[in-house]
């Protein structure tokens, strides 16, 4: 049984459009991880990127995204199962165990979070203002204080992969490619090798702290790559590569877009692209995005910088940063009141938005049948929670 929240996202709401931009710390990085093609974890920086893009002017250009599609290798059907696990695989393997851990009243072990999730999920809460008509669910469990929160793919969207098509796929894929064609492995700058098989399941992660009307989170985000410094083109040692080195760099968002050729195509990219694109950047801190700008034929022949400063400016006749951040700040908050004191990692809260059955959020708490194969905290995470708490008292972790 649902109950109906309060919460309805509806962006025309007198209220929502007076709003103020929430309260937000400046996300900050506290750790990162690899994932290799087989989605293997390595907690060291091996899969970090350098931007390197192709000499100045980057306006007559000849990049084929369509090379080599036939022979790239699709993310493991696995990592359809890993739900929020590489989060929880970091939290169990971080080096600095004293900065993620507090202790409570009664001399036990929390989080200093309140949430646990992907960047990914904040995203899509952030957006569900402007898009309306694409419903999602999201599960929620409370353990040890901290709620974690796992987006589940709905009906529409599984059936959507089933049926996804040959050009789907090629159009997906060109993003990847792009990716390839600007992002190495050494900042030496010399050209990337693009006859390689592009490889979907390799991946960087970066871990940010921020409080959002406070609310403290801390997430996962796939990072693109680094600028490379001018004064300072020395590789850095990934395998080995220290947290306040990174913090140090600046990160870089790399997308690919359709050239727009009419005004209404421009508005439309400012109408429903780059919300989405200002949210993901806005909260990894990450204020440049270089975009490839492709023909019909999957040909990019521009590369151009853009700024987030530039791309909230330039969207304003369409949605509302405070908008959009002021109802993930709504959404959590729903969160955590509908939990209320329940702490158990068993107890799967359901979250749901799908305008066909309601205008507002709604959720519910599993039924024991079903909560079993939807409690996503994995056994090996909470029996490490539970034993680990004497080691870091041990540790003087106070």
């Amino acid at each position: 049984m649902f109950v109906i929240t309060g919460i309805d996202p509806d962006p025309r709401h007198p209220a929502r459009q007076s709003k103020a931009f929430p309260t937000i710390t400046k996300p900050s990085l506290v750790g990162f991880f690899s994932l290799n093609h087989d989605r293997k974890y390595d907690p060291s920086a091996v899969q970090l990127k350098y931007l390197t893009l192709p000499p100045k002017p980057r306006t007559d250009l000849h990049l084929d995204l369509n090379e080599g599609f036939e022979i790239h290798r699709p993310k493991p059907a696995s990592a359809k199962e890993e739900k929020i696990d590489m989060l929880l695989n970091f939290i169990r393997q971080a080096e600095r165990p004293r900065e993620l851990w507090t202790t409570t009243e009664q001399g036990g072990y929390k989080l200093n979070y309140g949430f646990v999730c992907f960047r990914g999920l904040l995203r899509m809460i952030a957006c569900t203002p402007y898009d309306w008509k694409t419903p999602w669910i999201v599960q929620a469990i409370r353990y040890r204080g901290t709620i974690y929160l796992c987006e589940k793919p709905t009906p529409e969207k599984l059936e959507s992969e089933r049926n996804e098509t040959e050009q789907q796929k090629r159009f997906c894929y060109y993003g990847f490619k792009f990716e390839q064609h600007i992002l190495t492995e050494h900042p030496d700058g010399k050209p990337p090798d693009t006859t390689a098989p592009v490889l979907l399941g390799e991946e960087f992660c970066s871990l940010f702290d921020t409080t959002l009307a406070g609310h403290r989170v801390l997430y996962g985000a796939e990072m693109d790559g680094i600028v490379t410094n001018n004064h300072h083109r020395e590789p850095l040692d990934r395998d080995r590569l220290r947290l306040e080195e990174l913090r140090q760099c600046e990160f870089v968002e790399v997308k690919v877009k359709r050239k727009e050729t009419t005004q209404r195509q421009m508005d439309n990219f400012y109408r429903f692209k780059t919300k989405n694109w200002w949210c993901q950047s806005f909260l990894v801190n990450v204020q440049r995005l270089v975009v490839g700008l492709r023909d019909d034929t999957g040909i990019v022949r521009e590369i151009i910088d853009m700024k987030l400063n530039d791309i909230q400016r330039d969207s304003r006749p369409f949605w509302s940063p405070a908008v959009c951040m002021n109802f993930c700040a709504e959404f959590l908050a729903e969160v955590v009141r509908a939990i209320g004191e329940t702490d158990n990692s068993r107890k799967v809260y359901q979250f749901e938005y799908d305008t066909r059955e309601s205008k507002r959020v709604r959720y519910r708490v599993l039924e024991e049948q079903f909560a079993q194969q939807d409690a996503f905290l994995p056994d090996w995470y909470t029996r490490y929670v539970e034993e680990m708490q004497p080691k870091l008292r041990n540790a003087g972790c106070d």
